[in-house]
């Protein structure tokens, strides 16, 4: 009878979660479903678990969209809490949102570069490549070495299946912007997605060298853990 109690309990902490977001209610059921999970819970518990951290996964997520909403208030030029709500929008399934916005903002401004990097991104995130790289043609007929817009296409080409495309134009957006490191990130995916690991490991290698160049030697743990992996898969 109480390891029935004990579900019912914590189901109803979930539900009344789900519907509230009452933050006390996921605090008291989530180390119910740690201890049931450690001692050898079931598929509908593990279920539940699972989709309790879901919802609070949620939760947390519109509340940096509130937050990426407060800092375009307070600075509308500052264009990277635009990127991160356009990638936390994508998280809340709602990719749509930011398409629809700055589909508005290129309407009204069809000269300004910044508004197809970002519509170009919104789409992406809604892997709708076809229209990202419609956008990304656009641009770069007015700013042909904008390295955004490049490393856009990149992304647009790689979603395509086009790896060798892909992997050029994130070089390109490298010469373009030496300290912009995020070209050299997504080559090293792609590369070891495609069964390039040597390349991949050498391009792990080049983003360490890049931080430890700069002084980051925080932003080098990860990395060097990857090229680690890369190694002992070998």
């Amino acid at each position: 009878m109480g390891v029935e109690e004990a579900k019912m309990d914590k189901r109803e902490l979930l539900d009344r979660y789900e519907a509230t977001g009452d933050e006390a209610a996921y605090l008291e059921a989530l180390p119910l479903y740690e201890r049931a999970a450690r001692n050898g819970a079931d598929a509908h518990t593990l279920k539940d678990y699972g989709y309790l951290l879901e919802c609070h996964a949620r939760h947390l997520l519109r509340q940096a969209v509130a937050q990426y909403q407060r800092a375009i208030q307070l600075d509308p030029d500052y264009d990277k809490p635009r990127y991160q709500l356009i990638s936390a929008r994508a998280g809340l399934q709602e990719p749509e949102l930011p398409i629809a916005e700055y589909k508005k903002e290129l309407e009204s401004a069809p000269n300004e570069i910044r508004w197809y990097r970002l519509l170009g991104s919104a789409y992406l995130k809604a892997h709708d490549y076809n229209r990202a790289g419609e956008i990304v043609d656009r641009g770069l007929a007015l700013e042909p070495d904008d390295p955004i817009l490049i490393g856009v296409r990149a992304e647009v080409r790689a979603g395509k299946g086009d790896a060798e495309g892909a992997l050029a134009d994130w070089r390109r957006a490298l010469e373009l912007d030496p300290d912009h490191i995020g070209p050299l990130y997504m080559s090293a995916f792609l590369l070891e997605q495609i069964g390039r690991r040597q390349e991949a490991m050498d391009t792990w290698q080049a983003i360490i060298d890049w931080s430890e160049a700069r002084g980051y030697e925080l932003d080098t743990i990860w990395p060097k853990q990857e090229l680690a992996r890369l190694r002992q898969a070998g």
